[in-house]
């Protein structure tokens, strides 16, 4: 082989096991895209469940996102780059004994009031956000629980097909007008169930911000208002976020810790991780305050649905065209027919409806006369078979008075079968006797059979 073919073979060996990331090959940019995607369609899925809605979605969704990623924050700070650096008074230019520094990273302390308080959360508050976030799921495990299949369904539907104008939405009210009509009067434990979720959730808001100043030795919970304007003091950190989060601290290893020979020495030391622990913490002093104000106000909302004037504003929609009713007058009929559960189903399915398959669907349910129709109309159509409404001590007697009546079957002409027996005389030899001569109990409709 030539020298020249051997290059070539050469060139196009390495461009081969070299591809170009410019021709696209391995495109960043779509990869990071469908990561995104994916999670965009999780977050924006519409919610059908019959015990979930937006504040639940913020407390078992976004608070547990934000709880996660804080702990993996926190984590990859932990492990990636130096969080303590501690001298000793005697020699300030070498750093301690690795054994020194993992006592003083478990026990620093500042100087208050001519009294020590410890640090004690500095190492360990990474976990305490992972156990935050485990806490948060609770009401989605609740709700999942808790949830109505029939209702759920129902919703899905809705849901799927509400971007439809055609004749699918008609069909979709009817099945909606069907299902409350038939099951009406009979969802109050969903909305107890739904009511119980979210108050479940606010007792976790309230544990969490327990939880968090008890963690940061009874600085959290005011920890926003006290910090404000949050001015900042460099110098001597007298400042209340300096004081929460001290970045310098002390730290002391005396004979009781059996490592210094019986003798006592302080170390000074720089928490380098306490700088980013004062903006994570006033970020989520912020928005567990705000979650748990929103909380509040929905739980209030929820309760208010007993007063006959809000349940004729959130089921109140805009009058169609080919109305001839008054809205309020149809509404007011629904809630006279409704209960508070039916109340609150049909405010869920409004959000799904266009305001005049909505309009339809409350005329059709503000008929006075509606829970008479729906006995009428259930009557014929879900009876049981008459065999299931037969008590069981008369099922016997009506078989056997039933049994006369059903067709015998059809009479043996005794001279053809001894003519057919005659003509095989195996057969014969096997049945020697006449047929009519045969006992009794072998022929057809004997008093037995009868009976």
């Amino acid at each position: 082989m030539s020298l020249a073919r051997r290059k070539q073979l050469t060139t196009q060996l390495h461009g081969a096991r070299m591809p170009s990331i410019g021709a696209g090959s391995v495109d960043i940019r779509s990869l990071l895209g469908s990561v995104l995607n994916a999670f965009k369609t999780r977050a924006n899925q519409i919610c059908a469940a019959t015990c979930d809605g937006l504040v639940l979605r913020m407390h078992y969704r976004w608070t547990f996102c934000l709880l996660l990623g804080t702990f993996l924050t926190v984590w990859y700070s932990w492990y990636h780059r130096d969080v303590i650096t501690c001298v000793s008074h005697f020699n300030a230019e070498t750093q301690v004994r690795l054994d020194y520094i993992n006592i003083c990273l478990s026990y620093p302390f500042v100087e208050e009031d001519g009294s020590r308080r410890y640090l004690l959360f500095y190492r360990w508050i990474s976990w305490s956000f992972a156990f935050l976030a485990a806490v948060y799921y609770i009401p989605r495990k609740v709700s999942k629980s808790f949830d109505n299949a029939r209702c759920k369904k129902l919703l899905e539907d809705l849901a799927a097909n509400a971007h439809r104008y055609d004749q699918a939405e008609r069909e979709l009210v009817e099945r909606a007008a069907r299902y409350i009509i038939f099951n009406i009067k009979t969802h109050n434990g969903l909305y107890w169930k739904f009511l119980t979720v979210n108050i479940i959730a606010l007792l976790v808001d309230l544990f969490a911000m327990q939880f968090l100043d008890f963690l940061l030795q009874g600085r959290f919970i005011q920890y926003g208002i006290k910090s404000y304007p949050f001015s900042r003091d460099p110098h001597t950190f007298t400042d209340y976020i300096s004081k929460t989060f001290p970045p310098f601290a002390s730290c002391e290893i005396a004979k009781q810790n059996q490592l210094v020979n019986k003798r006592t020495e302080m170390f000074g030391c720089h928490l380098t991780i306490m700088e980013l622990y004062e903006k994570l913490f006033l970020g989520l002093w912020v928005w567990l305050i705000m979650l748990t104000f929103v909380t509040c106000c929905y739980i209030i909302f929820l309760f208010l649905m007993w007063l006959p004037c809000v349940r004729v504003y959130l089921l109140r929609v805009a009058k169609p065209v080919h109305a001839s009713d008054k809205v309020r007058g149809v509404v007011h009929a629904v809630t006279q027919n409704c209960k508070i559960g039916d109340i609150y189903l049909l405010y869920r399915l409004k959000g799904h409806l266009s305001h005049a398959r909505f309009y339809e669907l409350m005329v059709r349910l503000s008929d006075p006369n509606l829970c008479n129709k729906q006995i009428q109309q259930s009557g014929p159509g879900v009876m049981p078979e008459s065999k299931d409404k037969v008590p069981p001590n008369k099922q016997a007697d009506t078989l056997r008075q039933r049994r006369p009546n059903m067709p015998q079957d059809p009479p043996v002409n005794p001279e053809y079968l001894h003519q057919l027996l005659a003509g095989n005389p195996e057969m014969m030899g096997r049945h020697p006797q006449h047929p009519d001569q045969r006992t009794p109990l072998l022929k057809t409709n004997t008093s037995i059979l009868i009976e």
